[in-house]
């Protein structure tokens, strides 16, 4: 299961960074402009993403402090980014560190809205994982409606796999 869990892991921090290098060089302005979808801009997709991943982290670490949103107070959106890439990589080594009986043990926490939930580490990180997966894929569809086609990138677990010969 860790092995399972930890390729999870590192698929979503590949794919986020993906994400990150093709949105680097694009404008704030682009970034932030108002399109329908769940959420309103890349920005605050990718902010959605941050604050999902951080909040799923903090909650498999029994770190209250660390559950809630993330503030967009960052003064960039590649700020932005690099912490997200920084909470993904966290997430790696979290996962690396724990002994394989931690993953089938029943957690405690607690929503955004306070609302107590339980539920094992491994059913928590393979959300977490999908969850980024569901919102990248809104991000590529963001970006083609604001005319980014030609670069966007191939995030799919098919191409981390064969990036990483795991067949």
């Amino acid at each position: 299961m860790k092995d399972t869990l930890t390729y999870y892991c590192q698929y979503n921090f590949w794919a986020n960074t993906k994400i990150a290098l093709f949105l680097s060089d694009k404008s704030e302005d682009i970034l932030s402009a108002h399109i329908e979808n769940s959420f309103p801009s890349i920005r605050k997709t990718l902010l959605h993403i941050h604050s999902a991943e951080k909040s799923w982290l903090a909650r498999l670490s029994q770190n209250p402090a660390n559950n809630k949103k993330v503030e967009d107070d960052f003064p960039s959106t590649q700020e932005l980014l690099n912490s997200l890439l920084h909470t993904s990589k966290q997430f790696i080594t979290f996962v690396d560190q724990q002994e394989e009986d931690f993953f089938n043990q029943t957690l405690s926490y607690h929503t955004w809205d306070g609302t107590s939930w339980k539920m094992t580490p491994k059913v928590m990180i393979q959300h977490c994982t999908n969850h980024s997966t569901y919102h990248r894929g809104q991000l590529i569809t963001l970006a083609r409606q604001l005319g980014l086609k030609k670069e966007v990138p191939s995030t799919d677990l098919l191409y981390f796999s064969r990036e990483n010969a795991a067949f």
